[in-house]
């Protein structure tokens, strides 16, 4: 090879680069997708998240490029999963879409199954219309007309649901943190509910375990459900959801049905608690933030203690549900 003027060491490199384009030439974007979902999962992901992903990947991205060679994968290809999900007139799937294909390409690219990332142009100048995510959430004045339509049951919903929808007026926990509630977590001497951190959200090894104090209204609500489904395991179960427990959707539905729809929806019932905790009750912001659990951004700050101001979210819990059952 020398005497043909060849660099042996290069030659090799070469062979190399051949042999591995070769082997990843046909490696489709499932096949990538896939390893990079399982890797994420097994990192910083929550099961909510890992579970969001995966069913985005399967209804809307798969089916169009799942089986294509990821290196032979165009903008154009992108593009076309977009304007599909654009037409059914799902614009925020679109968005969220958009960022989990050019995540996967990213991925693929620091692997080296394909020299760059497609999708990359499309997160400046996506085709899907752009849009900022505002919970439904009614107004103080309203909360009469909800309640006597959860008293009434116009909408037929049974007792799980109903029970749902008052816990969630009474503790207003963000909705998946409901559903997914295990006996094991209430405390019935104390009066506590304590939500592990893993259901809590954030990313994994940043969550922090969640305590609700919970008033004679709410814990009333509790033994209630305690003869459909306790003393163990799920609170709100199902036998209809892969999960085991009901969706968010049945209670959305319920509002819907109640006729809230677009007015209100289960996360909205932590806007009509943060608005009049504070305009009714005048209490200090930064408890009312400790009970919402929201997340703070300085880490510095963010490294609270889960009991931190719960004399004063005991206090106030009891006077919110005071609150709402006076506007019965």
């Amino acid at each position: 090879m020398l005497i043909e003027g060849i660099n042996p060491c290069a030659a090799k490199r070469q062979e190399k680069v051949e042999r591995f384009v070769a082997h990843h030439a046909h490696t489709t974007f499932e096949t990538v997708a896939l390893d990079w979902h399982s890797n994420k999962a097994a990192g910083t992901w929550s099961a909510r998240h890992t579970s969001d992903v995966i069913q985005k990947l399967e209804k809307d991205i798969l089916p169009s490029l799942g089986e294509l060679p990821i290196n032979q994968i165009s903008t154009q290809d992108c593009l076309a999963v977009l304007r599909k999900i654009e037409k059914r007139g799902s614009p925020e799937q679109g968005k969220r879409c958009l960022g989990v294909i050019s995540q996967v390409f990213d991925y693929a690219s620091a692997l080296g199954f394909c020299p760059l990332n497609p999708a990359i142009s499309l997160k400046r100048h996506a085709p899907v219309k752009q849009t900022v995510e505002h919970y439904p959430s009614i107004g103080w004045e309203e909360v009469p007309e909800l309640i006597a339509a959860m008293k009434s049951n116009i909408a037929g919903a049974d007792v799980l649901t109903l029970g749902g929808l008052w816990l969630l007026m009474l503790t207003f926990v963000r909705t998946t943190e409901l559903i997914g509630a295990d006996w094991s977590e209430i405390n019935w001497e104390q009066k506590i509910w304590t939500i592990p951190a893993e259901r809590m959200k954030g990313k994994r090894g940043s969550r922090k375990e969640h305590l609700v104090p919970l008033s004679k209204q709410a814990l009333k609500i509790f033994k209630s459900l305690l003869a459909i489904t306790g003393p163990d395991g799920l609170i709100f179960k199902s036998v209809r959801t892969k999960s085991g427990y009901i969706s968010n959707n049945t209670l959305n539905m319920a509002l819907k049905r109640m006729g809230f729809d677009g007015r209100m929806c289960g996360h909205g019932f932590r806007s009509l608690a943060l608005t009049n905790i504070q305009e009714k009750l005048k209490i200090d912001l930064r408890v009312i933030d400790r009970q919402l659990a929201h997340l703070e951004k300085n880490k510095v700050t963010a490294a609270y203690n889960r009991a931190e101001y719960l004399d004063e979210r005991t206090k106030m819990m009891q006077q919110w549900a005071d609150l709402i059952d006076n506007q019965k």
